[in-house]
């Protein structure tokens, strides 16, 4: 990751989604993003409009920190500190975890 991105401060995207905690994990409640094909198939044969997402305990870890407070280097070197060898290599399951929420528009980076 570069500086840059590790100075910036991930947000949580309250428009569109919600989430809870449910037995100590995050569940992420967000519309589906159909592709065309995918809207069809729902439209003639019916199907769930929104998504669950249930995230895993360092997942969870990181998405409470995700409140614009915390730099993504912070995320890093908290998990590492919370969760050692177990979230190990922690800078690239950070990365590949923000970069899909990122896709996903769940997540939104604030750079300073």
């Amino acid at each position: 990751m570069n500086e840059d991105v590790l100075r910036a401060k991930p947000v949580r995207n309250e428009e569109g989604i919600s989430w809870e905690l449910e037995d100590g994990v995050a569940v992420i409640t967000h519309a589906k993003q159909f592709s065309r094909l995918e809207g069809w198939v729902r439209n003639h044969i019916g199907g769930p409009e929104e998504l669950r997402r249930p995230l895993d305990r360092f997942t969870t870890f990181l998405w409470l920190k995700c409140d614009g407070t915390h730099a993504v280097a912070e995320l890093v070197a908290a998990l590492a500190t919370e969760f050692g060898e177990a979230a190990a290599p922690a800078p690239e399951r950070v990365q590949k975890w923000l970069q899909r929420m990122l896709e996903l528009g769940l997540l939104r980076l604030e750079r300073s």
